[in-house]
């Protein structure tokens, strides 16, 4: 076997470019037929898929070293085939109904997963100094909800979104401040706990609000809904207002989600998480959407 020496920083790069060609260019370069003419040798869907990526990109895991090492040891750690009736049976998914409608140039909207297409499905993580990169597909279509502009995907709520909420939602209770309405799903998801008392909303788009006050607030059931208020306004502006009160009172759970990824997220991650510092008291909670995978790409372990 040919061998080329790559160290564990490199073949954690190595994994990230390997995943930005496949998310960014061709996500859908595993079909269906191809994995079930894998998995139908006796392979898992994990293996399968994995072993498709490294014939359409080229890797020989079974001759090169440091390509065995990439798809073995990295690649396929981060692969997870989903079930869709996970997804289906989360309660925001299954209460809430988007109509197919817009306002001004904003549309609620489903979109569609193709099958085996592939998609992020959790923050970036270190196990023993490998990065994990999650990924994920499904074997037939997965259907989400979308608010687009001008016909472009702006806001979701996929298998991502909700693995990558999940602590925080988890965490949620008493008094609970938001910045960032997107489709309502976290105000949703923490507004049904009877651990929360109150979920206030910070979003400064019109456009949003109104769709969603119109089409997704009034189907949260009443114990629900009479716990959220929302406010238009900017996040930052009502940070350095407030100080993450709620009428004089220190909020309890601060989940701040600005950002669509990482690469647009370090900047506001990094002023949000300054005005923690500043304004937040002892005892409150800030979680930050994809904060593991933000602090990843700024280096940092805090």
């Amino acid at each position: 076997m040919a061998t080329r020496q790559g160290s564990v920083d490199e073949m954690n790069a190595k994994l990230l470019r390997l995943e930005s060609l496949l998310l960014n260019e061709q996500p859908c370069l595993v079909s269906a037929d191809a994995l079930a003419a894998m998995t139908s040798m006796g392979v898992s869907d994990e293996m399968g898929y994995a072993l498709l990526l490294a014939s359409a990109f080229g890797l020989r895991p079974d001759e090169v070293e440091e390509d065995r090492r990439l798809v073995y040891e990295s690649l396929l750690p981060s692969l997870q085939a989903l079930d869709t009736s996970v997804f289906e049976n989360n309660p925001y998914y299954r209460d809430i109904t988007l109509p197919e409608t817009t306002f001004r140039d904003v549309a609620l909207t489903y979109m569609q997963y193709a099958p085996c297409q592939s998609f992020p499905c959790g923050d970036l993580k270190m196990e023993g100094g490998r990065l994990r990169a999650p990924l994920g597909f499904f074997k037939t279509p997965f259907r989400y909800p979308a608010i687009t502009q001008d016909g472009r995907e702006w806001m979701t709520v996929t298998p991502n979104e909700i693995r990558t909420m999940q602590d925080a939602v988890d965490a949620a209770c008493g008094h609970v401040l938001v910045y960032g309405l997107g489709l309502g799903y976290f105000a949703y998801m923490v507004s049904m706990k009877e651990a929360v008392q109150t979920v206030t909303v910070v979003d400064v788009d019109e456009a949003v609000i109104t769709l969603f006050k119109r089409h997704i607030w009034p189907q949260f059931p009443e114990t629900a809904s009479r716990k959220i208020m929302l406010v238009q306004q900017d996040a930052f502006a009502h940070a350095e207002q407030t100080q993450f009160r709620r009428q004089g009172r220190p909020c309890d759970v601060v989940f701040t989600d600005l950002w669509h990824d990482a690469g647009d997220g370090i900047p506001l991650y990094r002023r949000m998480r300054t005005l923690e510092q500043r304004y937040g008291s002892q005892g409150q909670q800030f979680h930050y959407w994809i904060a593991p995978t933000i602090r990843y790409y700024m280096g940092v372990d805090d």
